[in-house]
């Protein structure tokens, strides 16, 4: 007889999708004894800026294993596939968003049988703001979870990671305050991939009243704060390391889902991830 399933496993697209929205939960969830762990889909090989868009995978990898580090959770797993670049970029040949979607969900559903996590958390459909890797790991592990959740042992509940339009408005506020306040009017204006990021981010957005779950993650925001200041290749200007406690809390204080399975009921609303965290 199997056993039950236990712990939880978050899966996403690339290096540092992770710490910004779940990084909270995963660290308050190992800091519990629940056993975690991480998927990552993508080596992350095109996350940097325009002009010089390749990294080296492992510089990315190094700086996933220190965010992990400081997160409190084991040694993430690399399925290995290339970054397909931002939605309006030229796609590499053999990049994840053109994977075969069997040969993905096969190695996720093994991954699920192996850790046998009660939870699992990935991207909502729209990968936040769109991006062909964070919309590529929203359905193969949405998938994944499906077919593992019907056999015993599988897992219980499905969260995708999400962004209220209310959170977004008040993001949208402390980033303007906080550049007010690092006296940034004079910096670069915002490039043509930084514009689509910004109208893609309003066009995905969840209606507030979709978002199921909201999880206090000020008790570990240090770690958060740490594990994002491991992705250095990530954080433009330091990200939120300078800016003042009470704004970064607001900020980043607070991580929202979408509890895909078992669906809620009308009008339900939880503060943690059912019982895990």
């Amino acid at each position: 007889m199997p056993l039950p399933p236990r712990g939880l496993l978050a899966i996403f697209a690339h290096p540092d999708d992770e710490s910004f929205g779940v990084g909270g939960v995963l660290a308050l969830a190992a800091a519990r004894g629940v056993p975690t762990n991480l998927v990552c889909a993508t080596d992350g090989d095109l996350g940097g800026e325009a002009g010089a868009r390749e990294l080296d995978r492992d510089l990315r990898h190094g700086e996933l294993r220190e965010a992990m580090a400081a997160l409190g959770v084991p040694e993430p797993i690399f399925l290995g596939y290339r970054d397909s670049g931002m939605e309006n970029w030229a796609r590499p040949a053999d990049c994840f968003a053109t994977a075969d979607a069997e040969e993905v969900v096969g190695r996720l559903e093994s991954i699920l049988a192996e850790l046998r996590p009660a939870v699992v958390l990935t991207f909502d459909p729209g990968g936040i703001y769109g991006h062909p890797d964070h919309v590529t790991i929203s359905a193969r592990a949405t998938e994944a979870y499906r077919r593992a959740a019907r056999r015993p042992g599988g897992p219980r509940v499905l969260y995708h990671q999400a962004i209220p339009r209310s959170g977004l408005a008040e993001m949208g506020r402390l980033q303007e305050a906080f550049a007010a306040l690092r006296g940034d009017a004079t910096a670069a204006p915002p490039t043509e991939d930084d514009l689509l990021q910004q109208r893609r981010f309003v066009e995905l957005a969840r209606p507030d009243e979709e978002v199921t779950t909201i999880v206090d993650v000020r008790s570990v925001l240090d770690q958060k704060l740490a594990a994002l200041a491991a992705h250095a290749s990530q954080m433009r200007d330091g990200g939120w390391a300078d800016a003042p406690r009470e704004m970064v809390e607001r900020f980043l204080g607070w991580e929202t889902f979408v509890r895909v399975d078992p669906p809620p009921l009308q009008g339900e609303r939880e503060t943690d991830l059912r019982g895990v965290v």
